[in-house]
Formats: C-alpha cells, sequence, structure tokens
C-alpha cells in the first residue's frame, strides 16, 4: 500500500478489500476521530501565520515594498477567474455566457487576494497610492508595479503553499 495513491479509486477497493478482518467499532469510532481532527487541522493549518511568506520586490539590489501571501482555496481561484472575464449580455432564459477571460488580469487577482488582508490594505489598497497612479482598485495596483516576471514568481509561489506542489503526491502517500 506504500505505493498508492490517493487518487485512484480502484486502488482503495483493493486495499479495503484485502484486510483479514473487519473493523470493530472502538476502530471505526477512533479512526472517525483521527479524520475529524486531521480535517480540523488542515482547516486551520491553511491560512496562518505559519503558511505565509514574505515577497520583496527588489530591483537592481534595491527592496522596494515587501508584503506576504497565503495560500488560496479553489473557490477564491475561481472567483479571481470569473472578476477577470467579460461576459455576453444576459438574455431571458439563458446562462451566464463567458467572452473572453483578461489572464492578465487572472493573474493579477490571484497576487491581490492571496496578499494577507493587512499587507494588502497597507500596500495594493493603499488610497495616497492609488490615487497618485490614478487607479480605481487595488487589484489594478498590481498590474502597474509588478513587472511580469515578478508577478510569475509570486503566482509559482503561491501556488506551491496551496498545495500545487510536487510533495503533495509523496505526502499523500506517507
Amino acid at each position: 500500500m506504500d505505493n498508492m495513491k490517493n487518487t485512484a479509486p480502484e486502488a482503495y477497493d483493493e486495499a479495503v478489500n484485502e484486510q483479514d478482518e473487519p473493523m470493530t467499532s472502538e476502530e471505526i469510532l477512533m479512526n472517525e476521530r483521527d479524520i475529524l481532527s486531521g480535517l480540523l487541522e488542515a482547516d486551520k493549518e491553511r491560512d496562518n501565520a505559519q503558511t505565509y511568506r514574505k515577497v520583496q520586490i527588489k530591483r537592481k539590489g534595491k527592496v522596494y515594498f515587501e508584503f506576504r501571501i497565503r495560500p488560496i482555496t479553489e473557490d477564491e481561484s475561481q472567483k479571481c477567474w470569473r472578476n477577470a472575464t467579460k461576459y455576453a449580455p444576459l438574455k431571458p432564459g439563458q446562462p451566464k455566457k463567458a467572452i473572453e477571460t483578461n489572464s492578465a488580469l487572472y493573474r493579477s487577482f490571484i497576487v491581490y487576494t492571496a496578499t494577507v488582508d493587512e499587507d494588502r490594505a497597507k500596500v495594493w489598497d493603499n488610497r495616497v497610492a492609488l490615487e497618485k497612479m490614478g487607479l480605481l482598485r487595488g487589484v489594478e495596483m498590481v498590474d502597474k508595479v509588478l513587472l511580469a516576471g515578478e508577478k510569475s514568481r509570486i503566482l509559482d509561489l503561491v501556488d506551491e503553499i496551496s498545495g500545487f506542489d510536487d510533495g503533495l503526491e509523496e505526502a499523500a502517500q506517507d
């Protein structure tokens, strides 16, 4: 069972069928407690200071500013996608139809969303900076001040801390 992947239902079914004896009610209860404990811990671990990563925007040796990012959820990622997508005008009885998604804007929304709330207020939603640059929203600030490569590296880090790294499969197998 060491080489079993958690995404293969057949492998799970085979592993269950390999058990010699059925589990006792005490074993089932202990397993449920472990599962509940694991679920609650995983939820708390998702967004806390230990999962944050500091990002410095540094060019030619000069640090311009820094902020912290956090993991994002699938729902947050989908919301960023919707915010970066243009939709056709609604017709009665017809579902909403996406016309075009601005990938640069989507990437900016991800950086904006992944920024820790306290830092987002100081950096991206900084009223003085928004006014001086003639911007209306913090997500526009992301696009205005970050170079494409900087944004890309930040997105790689967001992916990593959000569980899209190579180590996830190994952790799932342990």
